[in-house]
């Protein structure tokens, strides 16, 4: 984990000690404005932007990690760094806690602006040695003044091109003098603009209403912010210099390039700033294909993840946001895709749609197939159920006209995974294909579409289990067990990714992988086949870790890692041992292995948690990441730095695995 912000869901925020949860999230997370803030943060945290640390000396007996610059975005933050053993540490003149190793981790409280903390470390002779750390907690923007007429460019939405279709909302909003009447100009059409503040304000005057009353005014927390799964305030929630609008577009608009404008008056004043972006309403709706394989496919703009497309998969357009394309699939349902993987198509091209005839189930290498034939390539979705045990296939611009359903006898050796399968049209645009499975676990699955004569036809692969040994519950010493087993192991990090910083200045990525090699070891005792995705300290990005695990038919990937926690926390309560997963056919997996770490690992239980990274995306096979201890408790750091720990957690994850195998 990166000493240094972790990227997650929903609203982001800045972290100070990022997860290697953020680097393994790659595209996961929304870009907004705390996102920016994050980004410049991440500029000066990276541990592959800080040189060598040299540990403690007599001479030097002082060692700070962190903070290292940057603003940070909450009220308090740490001091993480380590002494000599035996040396006592004060902060501003309060005793710090110094585990025997001289390792410590600090919690400050931090007022706006500089804070400087005056660290101060004493030796059993009474020499001591001083260290000035400076940390920056960030300023919400200053209301702007009520004295003079003015805009914050910066704050006018939206800031980028957009197309649109009748009836979408528009929604407006900027920074402007408080108490102003302001507009916005959109095509010859002036839409009015409220400050909130100022409505509630009125409403306060005028009924005496109660404090709850006016905050839930409006029900819009605009100062909400969300970090490594709590919510935060970030900035103050009302300000009276903030304006917002909605415009919905009509039947009758006819934008191209249209520019939009924002206009303020005041005292008789009048001043005007122009937005960089330009709308245009589309009256027609567009065609693209898909370009590159795992074409990444969202909810929103930057948004979270759908099921991502094959290439040559072919979408209706209906909008656009800057660089991201509005894709329709069905009524009520849009994706969002970047416009560099999309090619545009010309005018008059057929539309995306399909009849869904025959349904095929066959048996191949990977597993059995569900194989549809399509006339072309549509989007689709795939959803995974563990209880009951199936997926559910969306396909859009389908229609069907499904008359058989081609399944092997009972008796042939193809029919080992499916039980049954259904289909149905639940709307006009969505043809579902419902897979039930005879097996009480899922080992994969992917999606795509077909070659040569069958290119167009979808098929759905379901994969085998592994050809095992019986296995029971009991943990015992005989070799073998795994044999049948193939398991991609990726020490988390790498080359100039390093990960998180110890107080001592050991970067995450070597203990990732003293980790992963012992796990590697102990699993070629019990016979399992093992691919690494490195055995060095070697730069893997995380899309070929991916691919390497895919490449070899891993059955499965676990994805070793350490912690750390972002500002705000506190690494001396906050710390143990987790897993995480994204498909639920990887959910039991990752609480055997977190349960049996922290058990044969003697580590604080933090949980097995559903997390959006790229290490656990994968369909084809289980894929687990594993947070072994925080980087940044200075037990636990104590503890990961020892080889005797490492041989024990890595013999844990062994023993998971094995328990996990052998339940029903």
């Amino acid at each position: 984990m990166t000493l240094r912000p972790k990227i997650e869901l929903t609203l982001i925020t800045v972290f100070a000690a990022a997860s290697s949860i953020c680097s393994c999230a790659s595209n996961a997370t929304p870009k907004t404005s705390a996102t920016a803030h994050l980004e410049k943060h991440l500029k000066i945290a990276l541990a592959e932007h800080l040189p060598p640390m040299p540990p403690p000396t007599a001479e030097k007996p002082l060692l700070i990690v962190y903070p290292r610059g940057g603003e940070i975005p909450a009220s308090t933050s740490f001091i993480v760094g380590s002494t000599l053993p035996g040396y006592q540490l004060t902060v501003n003149g309060a005793p710090v806690k110094v585990n025997k190793q001289g390792f410590f981790a600090h919690v400050i409280a931090l007022a706006p602006g500089k804070n400087n903390f005056t660290v101060q470390s004493l030796s059993p002779n009474g020499a001591t040695a001083t260290q000035i750390v400076e940390a920056n907690r960030e300023r919400p923007p200053a209301v702007m003044s009520a004295a003079s007429l003015a805009f914050d460019r910066a704050s006018l939405k939206p800031k980028d091109d957009q197309g649109h279709t009748t009836g979408d909302i528009i929604e407006l909003s900027c920074r402007a003098t408080p108490g102003a009447v302001v507009s916005a100009q959109l095509g010859g059409k002036t839409i009015a603009m409220i400050s909130p503040a100022a409505v509630r304000a009125q409403k306060a005057t005028a009924t005496a209403p109660t404090t709850k009353a006016i905050l839930n005014d409006f029900g819009v927390n605009p100062g909400l912010s969300v970090a490594y799964g709590q919510a935060f305030q970030r900035y103050p929630a009302r300000r009276a210099d903030v304006y917002v609008g909605l415009y919905k577009i009509q039947p009758e608009d006819n934008f191209v390039d249209a520019p939009l404008s924002f206009r303020a008056r005041k005292d008789g004043k009048e001043t005007m700033v122009a937005s960089s972006a330009h709308l245009t309403t589309i009256k027609q709706p567009l065609l693209a294909r898909t370009m590159t394989n795992e074409t990444i496919v969202r909810t929103a703009p930057d948004a979270g993840r759908l099921t991502p497309l094959p290439a040559g998969v072919r979408l209706l357009v209906d909008g656009w946001e800057g660089e991201n394309i509005r894709c329709y699939y069905r009524p009520g349902l849009h994706a969002w895709i970047k416009r560099s993987e999309l090619q545009m198509e010309e005018a008059g091209s057929p539309a995306p749609n399909a009849m869904a005839r025959t349904i095929i189930v066959k048996k191949d290498n990977f597993g059995e197939s569900i194989v549809i034939p399509l006339s072309q390539r549509l989007p689709f979705t795939i959803e995974q159920s563990l209880k009951p045990n199936r997926l559910t296939l969306k396909l859009y611009g389908a229609r069907g006209d499904t008359d058989w359903v081609y399944q092997a006898p009972v008796e042939d050796d193809n029919g080992l995974l499916v039980d049954n399968v259904t289909w149905k049209q639940p709307d006009d645009g969505t043809y579902e294909v419902t897979v039930d499975l005879k097996n009480n676990r899922q080992w994969g699955f992917s999606a795509n579409y077909g070659e040569g004569e069958n290119e167009h036809a979808l098929v759905l692969k379901i994969k085998n289990a592994p050809s095992l040994s019986p296995l029971n519950h009991q943990i015992t010493d005989s070799p073998g067990r795994l044999k049948g087993l193939k398991v991609c192991i990726d020490p988390g990090h790498g080359g100039a990714e390093l990960g998180a910083i110890g107080p001592s200045g050991v970067r995450e990525a070597q203990i990732n992988l003293a980790i992963a090699l012992k796990l590697r070891d102990q699993l070629v005792k019990e016979g399992a086949t093992i691919f690494m995705t490195r055995e060095d300290d070697s730069d893997v990005s995380l899309d070929d870790r991916v691919e390497i695990a895919r490449a070899k038919g891993a059955d499965l990937l676990i994805s070793i890692h350490n912690n750390a926690l972002p500002d705000g926390r506190d690494p001396l309560k906050e710390h143990g041992t987790s897993t995480y997963y994204y498909h639920p056919q990887s959910k039991p997996l990752a609480q055997a292995l977190e349960s049996a770490l922290a058990r044969g690992a003697s580590l604080q239980p933090i949980g097995a948690r559903y997390q959006n990274l790229a290490l656990c995306r994968p369909s084809a096979m289980q894929a687990v990441l594993v947070e072994v201890g925080f980087m940044i408790n200075p037990d636990e750091y104590a503890l990961l730095l020892d080889d005797s720990f490492q041989q024990r957690a890595a013999a844990s994850l062994k023993d998971g695995l094995i328990t996990y195998l052998g339940r029903d």
